[in-house]
């Protein structure tokens, strides 16, 4: 992550998020949970990627003013990613006979979920 920069962490996540959403959805063998709340919350991932991407490229020499705003943005994106990753448990946890491990698909996309959310609440402190 910290050798990229945020346009290309953002461009980077979206066939990981389609990964993530096609695994679950033939784990569970049902549809994604809230299909159009998911299509909107990538949507603002993008929008608000692209300013979190315009505060850590011009920060430097702002007022106090703008880079509270830009702050504010940065935690921001965690709503949308929040949705998305509810979306993927309430999937995933609707059908309690397969909530044990089948296949290493399995695997990877809970520890994917389990990673990206210490990632992203880390992602919250330090934005602050």
């Amino acid at each position: 992550f910290w050798f990229f920069g945020h346009p290309e962490v953002y461009i980077l996540i979206i066939p990981a998020f389609g990964v993530i959403s096609i695994v679950i959805s033939g784990i569970s063998q049902k549809i994604i949970f809230g299909n159009q709340s998911m299509i909107f919350a990538m949507s603002c991932i993008s929008l608000l990627g692209s300013v979190v991407w315009g505060h850590h490229m011009y920060t430097v020499g702002l007022e106090s003013d703008t880079r509270a705003y830009f702050t504010g943005v940065t935690i921001l994106i965690s709503l949308p990613t929040g949705t998305k990753i509810f979306n993927w448990l309430s999937t995933y946890l609707g059908n309690p006979p397969l909530l044990h491990l089948r296949s290493s698909s399995t695997f990877f996309a809970l520890l994917f979920l389990l990673m990206f959310t210490i990632g992203g609440s880390t992602g919250v402190i330090l934005g602050n």
